[in-house]
């Protein structure tokens, strides 16, 4: 489930995850889409590091955010 601008924050990625924690899910591993539609799927293999523009610009095409300082990657 996103956000209401259809992407997804920290804050609503944290209540997820406690959710699927409370339902016996925390050892699960985590697969993720490939893009905006969820046809297709790989593993998440890293935490959170921060936006940097000069190497990621080029690659987030369908982002609600459009400034660094909005941004963070996840996987």
């Amino acid at each position: 489930m996103a956000n209401n601008n259809g992407q997804m924050t920290i804050k609503k990625l944290l209540a997820l995850c406690k959710e699927e924690i409370a339902k016996g899910n925390g050892d699960k591993y985590i697969v993720i889409s490939d893009d905006n539609e969820g046809n297709g799927f790989h593993g998440l293999f890293y935490g959170f590091s921060p936006y940097e523009e000069e190497y990621y610009k080029d690659y987030i095409y369908d982002s609600n955010a459009n400034s660094v300082e909005d941004t963070i990657i996840l996987g």
